[in-house]
């Protein structure tokens, strides 16, 4: 494979294309490095990434943050080298990210008013920055600089410098952003002045022989800002100003366009990557939602670029460059879900993995043998179930699971339908090659009993039984009840809403449930493709086709807001495409009853009730543990545990942890 073939980046030669970039982790207190960190890093090392990219690391205190690593003062130097030494001798070559965060640094975190290169306010923060003037860009300058050299006493093999997601040098770059009248703004050769700067300066501290790289916005998707077109011609500025390759991703923080959910394609953004190596004569680097190692293949094939970077795919699973390498199975892909990286870092939290639970917990060791090797029954294959058959089994117990349906997975079939989602089925292929190599007895179509488990005489039981939804709060007359279905039955495809649907509940299951049937009848890609490349239809005509299906959807939710459960960095884009497809939202009302002719509701504030005309009613107010099977245990099994939805539902995210912490105890 293309993938595994060295490359030389500047001075540097990697012993294969795959790049792990800069991610933020909150793993780093007051800017210091910790032993959590290093195991972090030197378990992805050792999984087999050529180049990891460490950061963002802070160049000075008013663009960084109190989690940030510290690389703006001497003393972050000892802990930095720590890094570098245990990386590198884990088999990788690691790189520092230089961040500057101009407007986007929060005032919170730095106490210092953000600068920027004009005043204007910051969508993210909503905060006022200070237009820099000469003597702050100077300075700024001069940090990075300064960074730049302590990267390279601390050992790292390079730096890589910020100009992407709607930082500093983004800022200085965009016309939205840069209102200067000096030398640095204006044409676009003046607002490319302070990037240039910057690596041309650095390039002239730290001399021929140490590798610069640029972490580059391939386009900004900023209505009236910088395209792929004005990123190419930066890049050849910087190119002209020492740097060695570029990094290609994505837009800003506040872009209107998805970047790296489930939204995205993989891969998506590859192309991005081709306009710049079109434009520069070193080396590029591909990013955004490349979780498999046949689609960055792929990119290196068709001349894309000539590097992948691959970041919550090796959160994922730090072996993926090993496991694809050798052909060894059970490969654990990204689903994109943001749960524990993204929305996590945006509400100050250490970053874990939905579908790792060891990731961020390497300091705290692997899974180890069981001193007493027991025979142990799962029941229930949903996720939290497959986790804790396999962690009980890698630990040496002989583990059973049963599962009642002619398949394992529960929920994960649910969750992989609505758009966007796709990616979470994925975890089934992991779970089903690692399961088989862990030795686990898998047996399906088996519903359980009390009966059947205690006469199966395991030594220790763990219920993994899952959830069904909860009934709806409201009567239902008898001559309506056939127009009633739950969320469920609309996700697995055992019912087929009519043309007029209210779902009840606009939590996330009831939206992506709301998404599902409003994209009943919409254009899919292959169509879309087809009519545009042999002019059948208007744009027009293709963008209604695309943003209008056959159904009108309306939710109905009792609070004030829709999607309140959804992580921070997805509701926006449900809720986007909800509005896209034209589902209306009715929020603080009171589902009064279901009739014949329809849904009651008692909006907030408002006399009486409305009747909202409905073929079918979707009930999505949430679920509750299935079964009695726990009870009926309790006391006449010796080692009984009940964990994911049976205990409680929730996230995929906590069924998962739960399963890997039950398979530790056992």
């Amino acid at each position: 494979m293309k993938l595994f073939q060295p490359v030389e980046i500047g001075v540097l030669t990697l012993k294969n294309r795959i790049v792990m970039p800069a991610l933020h982790h909150n793993y780093s207190p007051e800017g210091l490095i910790n032993d959590k960190l290093i195991r972090y890093y030197e378990t992805r090392a050792r999984g087999g990434a050529g180049l990891i990219i460490v950061g963002g690391c802070s160049i000075d205190l008013s663009g960084g943050g109190p989690l940030m690593i510290g690389l703006h003062d001497d003393r972050y130097i000892p802990g930095l080298h720590r890094l570098t030494e245990t990386v590198k001798g884990a088999g990788a070559q690691i790189a520092a990210q230089l961040y500057q965060a101009g407007r986007y640094a929060h005032r919170a975190f730095t106490s210092e008013q953000p600068l920027a290169p004009s005043p204007i306010p910051s969508r993210l923060t909503r905060d006022m920055p200070r237009e820099m003037t000469v003597e702050d860009i100077e300075k700024v300058t001069k940090s990075f600089v300064a960074a730049a050299l302590r990267a390279k006493q601390a050992g790292f093999d390079a730096v890589e410098v910020i100009a992407s997601a709607g930082y500093l040098i983004c800022q200085f770059l965009s016309p939205l952003t840069n209102r200067r009248e000096d030398e640095y703004g204006g044409p676009f050769e003046n607002r490319s002045r302070f990037g240039v700067e910057v690596v041309r300066r650095i390039r002239e501290e730290v001399g021929p022989a140490f590798t610069i790289l640029v972490r580059l916005s391939g386009h900004d998707f900023m209505p009236g800002g910088n395209t792929n077109s004005e990123a190419a011609r930066f890049a050849v500025l910087l190119e002209r100003a020492g740097a060695d390759a570029f990094n290609v991703t994505g837009g800003w923080h506040e872009s209107p366009v998805p970047q790296i959910t489930g939204h995205l394609p993989r891969g998506g953004y590859a192309y991005l990557a081709r306009g710049i190596k079109e434009a520069v004569s070193v080396p590029v680097i591909a990013g955004n939602r490349i979780n498999d190692p046949a689609v960055a293949e792929q990119i290196l094939i068709d001349g894309s670029a000539d590097l992948v970077s691959m970041g919550r795919a090796l959160i994922a699973d730090p072996d993926l460059p090993q496991k694809s390498h050798s052909g060894q199975p059970g490969l654990r892909r990204c689903i994109a879900c943001n749960q524990g990286c993204l929305d996590a870092v945006f509400t100050l939290q250490e970053v874990f993995c939905t579908v790792n639970p060891r990731a961020g917990r390497e300091s705290e060791g692997g899974i180890n043998p069981a001193a007493v090797k027991k025979k142990v029954l799962v029941v229930g294959g949903g996720p939290a179930g497959l986790e804790a058959s396999l962690t009980a089994a890698l630990r040496g117990h002989r583990v059973t699971l049963w599962e009642k349906n002619s398949r394992p997975g529960g929920q994960l079939h649910l969750a992989a339908r609505p758009p966007s989602k796709s990616e979470f089925i994925t975890l089934l292929d992991y779970y089903g090659e690692a399961l088989a190599a862990a030795g686990v007895e898998m047996v399906l179509n088996r519903e359980a009993t009390a009966e059947m488990i205690i006469d199966f005489a395991a030594d220790a039981v763990v219920i993994a039984t899952g959830a069904c939804p909860a009934p709806p709060p409201f009567p239902i007359d008898k001559e309506a009840a056939e127009r009633v279905v739950y969320a469920f039955d609309i996700l697995d495809g055992s019912a087929n809403p009519g043309r007029k649907v209210v779902v009840a509940g606009g939590g996330s299951v009831g939206c992506e449930t709301a998404l599902t049937i409003a994209s009943m009848g919409t254009l899919d890609a292959a169509m879309l493709k087809f009519l545009m490349e042999h002019d059948a239809e208007t744009p027009e005509t293709l963008r209604r086709l695309l943003n209008r299906g056959t159904r009108e959807v309306i939710i109905v939710e009792a609070l004030e807001k829709a999607g309140r459960d959804f992580g921070i960095s997805t509701r926006w884009i449900v809720l986007g495409n909800l509005r896209r497809l034209g589902v209306e939202i009715i929020t603080g009302a009171k589902i009064t009853g279901v009739k014949q002719e329809g849904v009651s509701i008692e909006k907030k504030g408002a006399p009486g009730t409305v009747l909202l005309p409905a073929d079918t009613v979707v009930i999505a107010v949430g679920a509750r543990p299935a079964g009695d099977l726990y009870a009926k245990l309790e006391g006449r099994v010796a080692s009984l545990y009940r964990i994911g939805d049976a205990l409680s539902p929730r996230k995929l995210t906590e069924a998962i942890r739960e399963g890997y912490e039950v398979g530790r105890k056992l």
